[in-house]
Parts: C-alpha cells; structure tokens; sequence
C-alpha cells in the first residue's frame, strides 16, 4: 500500500483505527461515525482518495471481550 494513502487515511477525523492484513484487504480501516448520515460522508470522503481502488462496508454490532 502507498504510504500516501496511509496518510490520508490517517487524517481524516473518521478513522479510528488503520491495520495492515494480510487477507483480502490490503488495509482494515475502523471508522467511527455518530449517525448514518455522518458515516455516509466519511465513507465518501475515504472513497475519493487517490489510490484507494476498492471499499467494503461491515458494520459492528457487537464487541465480545476476553478477560
């Protein structure tokens, strides 16, 4: 991955979190958003970054920790 786009991704106010993966997915962004409206924006603004070829959207419903 380009490390431009790392570092736009890491300033935009949406992103929570970036990880480098191995799977399917070059990079595993965690974005957090207030409403829907608020997460469609951030996910636009994500989608028009140079070099981001692709996107998926999974939503997380629940949090399940050990210890």
């Amino acid at each position: 991955q380009s490390r431009a786009v790392i570092a736009a991704l890491l300033g935009e106010p949406g992103v929570q979190a970036l990880h480098d993966t191995n799977g399917r997915w070059d990079l595993l962004v965690e974005l957090r958003a207030a409403t829907m409206a608020d997460l469609s924006q951030v996910l636009e603004r994500v989608r028009l970054i140079k070099g981001i070829a692709n996107t998926e959207t999974s939503l997380l419903l629940s949090t399940y920790k050990l210890g």
